[in-house]
């Protein structure tokens, strides 16, 4: 393999994971400490450092419906305690809960988050109890990297009652082909190594068609959850197409998700034109 290519695909799949941190929202969300929530911090629900979750809870009476957040960050960067788009939502009477996962650096792989998301979904299901959640009342919301983790939840049909995702990749095989664009318009073989990088196939090429389709919701079969599939028109890291791609398979499939273009929009979890706040609410308050 060409050295120049490699280290442009090691470059780009850096960028991929800092670039988050580099859009910080200009807003800052007030923290759940703030508006009176309790606080369990790094619960771990598995044996990797990464394996960890803090669980906020309001101060009112139980059991509580509940959104677990999937953070963003390429999935190779970002963690469980950033700036996020539900940590005032404890004041509207939900808990929050906000996961860490194994980063897809090797020799992890990004099969290796979504083991780790769902392990964390389905502890939080079994511990239910421990922190006065309502198990009938969970919903999982993800943003980019977080979302297409959140919509592997939905393919595993973990018992949540809701999934919603934002600017979420869902489709690895787009990213296998050199002429199309996937991170901040950038193509080519470096862009198809990185995608290579973050499954885990770099030495064996032959393998990217199979791990790629177990990684892609788009080509897996629908849950029960309902789901909410919002993206920005003007989306410069994550493209529309794969929004459309997830919603197409899933309709395809017989299942019914929610689909809705932000016109204007970016690549950012505030997303409020795209009424993710209302999905849950009527799903989860009810």
């Amino acid at each position: 393999m060409n050295r120049r290519i490699v280290v442009l695909a090691v470059l780009l799949l850096v960028a991929i994971g800092v670039w988050w941190s580099l859009q910080e929202p200009e807003r800052v969300e007030r923290t759940p400490a703030e508006v009176g929530a309790s606080v369990q911090r790094d619960i771990a629900y598995g044996p990797h450092e990464r394996n960890r979750l803090d669980v906020y809870t309001p101060d009112l009476p139980g059991p509580f419906p509940t959104i677990i957040w999937l953070h963003p960050g390429g999935w190779t960067s970002g963690d469980k305690a950033r700036s996020m788009p539900v940590w005032d939502w404890t004041e509207r009477g939900y808990a929050v809960v906000a996961v860490d996962y194994r980063y897809a650096i090797a020799p992890d792989t990004v099969a290796d988050s979504v083991d780790d998301a769902l392990a964390a979904v389905g502890f939080v299901i079994d511990h239910h109890a421990d922190w006065n959640l309502d198990s009938d009342r969970i919903g999982v919301y993800g943003f980019s990297a977080g979302g297409h983790l959140a919509a592997m939840v939905g393919h595993a049909d973990l018992a949540v009652a809701a999934i919603a995702i934002a600017g979420a990749p869902t489709d690895f095989d787009p990213l296998l082909d050199p002429g199309v664009t996937f991170f901040d318009g950038k193509r080519g073989p470096a862009v198809v190594d990185a995608a290579r990088a973050l499954l885990g196939c770099t030495a064996s090429p032959g393998t990217c068609d199979r791990l790629a389709t177990e990684s892609s919701p788009a080509q897996l079969s629908p849950g029960s959850a309902d789901l909410l599939i919002v993206h920005g028109d003007r989306d410069p890291i994550v493209d529309i197409d794969q929004a459309y791609r997830l919603h197409d398979h899933l309709v395809a499939e017989g299942a019914a998700p929610l689909l809705v273009i932000v016109e204007g929009g970016s690549h950012e979890p505030h997303v409020t034109e795209g009424g993710i706040d209302v999905f849950f609410d009527e799903r989860l308050l009810s």
